[in-house]
């Protein structure tokens, strides 16, 4: 059995970059609530990342004025996880 710990780190940054550290932290989360947010619309809970892929990529690169692309896919996956997890404690 593996196991895996989450171990905090202080990152040493200008305050300009932390700002735009923030900016991007902000950002992301904002897209992965977004595609939660697609993903419980209608009668089902979307969970498939292609899905929402699909459905909702165009959307967040927009409305985030063209956030990076492989942020906005792992946004996407982390809300497709979280989708799947409440769905799974539903059953």
């Amino acid at each position: 059995m593996d196991v895996r710990r989450t171990v905090p780190i202080t990152l040493d940054v200008h305050s300009d970059d932390a700002a735009l550290l923030e900016e991007t932290v902000d950002t992301f989360l904002w897209s992965a609530q977004y595609v939660v947010d697609h993903a419980f619309q209608g009668e089902y809970v979307t969970t498939s990342k292609t899905t929402l892929d699909d459905e909702t990529y165009d959307d967040v690169r927009e409305a985030t004025n063209e956030f990076n692309g492989g942020l906005v896919q792992a946004a996407r996956n982390k809300a497709a996880e979280a989708c799947t997890s409440v769905v799974a404690r539903w059953k």
